[in-house]
């Protein structure tokens, strides 16, 4: 099966990046879709890139933690739009459709393990990617209370280490 991967590489990769891409709204996927320059469309270009990263790891010998962190990059950039946790890692499912006209019969079982596996991993960085977010947001609100409580005279200034501090507990 890997062998069929290799082989079929640019194939699977063109098709998984377009059904990636008809993920978001018709006008952003004609745009991320058009051009591949990471300064002209550097989401595009991210996402092609993760995928390609993610289809060469799968034919190697992997593991979760290694397509986690290669899944990362697009992982990120949907976590931080308007996508659902369900629709932010739709897109691996895709893979199978498009596997099911390059992978033999025989293997295909093996295939959607696989694929399953890659969903798995995105989902688990999709949410490390939430709880980060959510951290941010956290400390950020922590700090503005903290100073416009210091402003009104009603405490005296945190340290970074008080303000991260509920963040360790």
């Amino acid at each position: 099966m890997k062998q069929i991967i290799k082989k079929n590489l640019n194939q699977l990769l063109d098709s998984w990046f377009r059904a990636t891409i008809n993920t978001y709204p018709e006008e952003s996927a004609r745009i991320l879709g058009k051009n591949s320059n990471r300064f002209d469309n550097p989401i595009g270009a991210v996402t092609r890139e993760t995928l390609e990263d993610v289809l060469n790891l799968i034919t190697e010998n992997f593991s979760r933690d290694g397509l986690e962190k290669a899944l990362d990059p697009v992982i990120r950039i949907r976590a931080v739009q308007a996508f659902d946790p369900a629709n932010a890692v739709s897109f691996v499912f895709a893979l199978k459709e498009i596997g099911e006209s390059i992978i033999e019969k025989a293997d295909i079982i093996k295939f959607y393990r696989l694929v399953d596996e890659i969903a798995l991993a995105a989902f688990n960085r999709y949410m490390k990617c939430r709880e980060d977010i959510f951290l941010l947001k956290a400390t950020e609100s922590k700090r503005r209370i903290h100073r416009a409580f210091e402003r009104a005279g009603l405490v005296a200034e945190l340290s970074e280490e008080d303000l991260l501090g509920s963040k360790k507990s």
